[in-house]
């Protein structure tokens, strides 16, 4: 079927099998467009020289020129209401039966899906770039979220409590003795506070110190030290 074909088209080639096999092989296979009107672009190709013979060095391609169709020839019923007539220009040879676009990503159409995706920068693997697996990761991290707000919050109690109970030992007291004092004696400091001035400000955490054993001992508490 192909040498048929390349016989159609080079008739100046003859049925030689081993010169028609070569250039019908190449032209099929770089040709994958539309057909116009039940025949392909391949067979509107004409020779630009009438005498050019099988024995020409000049490639079988460069030797043809194919039609330029333009974009409404290749629309059935086209809006105009004419014909679809297509536009041929010989002037400039047409290998591949239709210009190829650059083509470009294609993007998210949903803003849910935009949303997603960028709720999700930063996430391992496809989770930052593909939606099913971007809203799963997504859901499970406001998961994580939700529970790590009330974890978070316990871990920083037991931080305050551990630098109170630093500090308050250095002064010979236990922490629990101290929070007791500290109930009695009337001084409002929660543990936030008192940690801090542990840390940062270890004269000023004595005095308090000093001020909760005063008051608890003059409230009738003879606990003391």
């Amino acid at each position: 079927m192909l040498n048929q074909i390349a016989q159609r088209l080079v008739p100046s080639l003859g049925r030689s099998t081993k010169m028609a096999t070569t250039p019908t092989v190449m032209l099929s296979s770089m040709y994958r467009g539309p057909r116009l009107g039940g025949a392909s672009v391949m067979a509107l190709a004409r020779p630009v020289s009438s005498t050019a013979s099988s024995s020409s060095t000049v490639p079988l391609i460069m030797r043809y020129t194919f039609p330029q169709v333009s974009s409404t020839s290749l629309i059935p019923n086209s809006l105009s209401g004419a014909a679809a007539t297509p536009s041929f220009s010989s002037s400039t040879p047409y290998f591949m039966g239709y210009n190829y676009a650059q083509q470009t990503s294609r993007g998210f159409a949903s803003k849910k899906h935009k949303r997603v995706i960028k709720q999700s920068k930063g996430f391992r693997g496809r989770a930052n770039r593909c939606f099913r697996i971007a809203i799963r990761r997504l859901e499970k991290s406001w998961q994580y979220a939700y529970r790590d707000r009330k974890v978070k919050k316990r871990e920083f109690r037991k931080l305050w409590i551990l630098r109170v109970n630093a500090g308050v030992r250095q002064h010979g007291v236990s922490y629990s003795k101290f929070i007791a004092l500290q109930n009695k004696s009337g001084v409002i400091l929660d543990r936030k506070i008192l940690s801090g001035l542990a840390m940062y400000e270890p004269f000023s955490f004595k005095a308090v110190v000093d001020v909760v054993q005063k008051m608890a001992v003059e409230g009738g508490d003879g606990a003391g030290k």
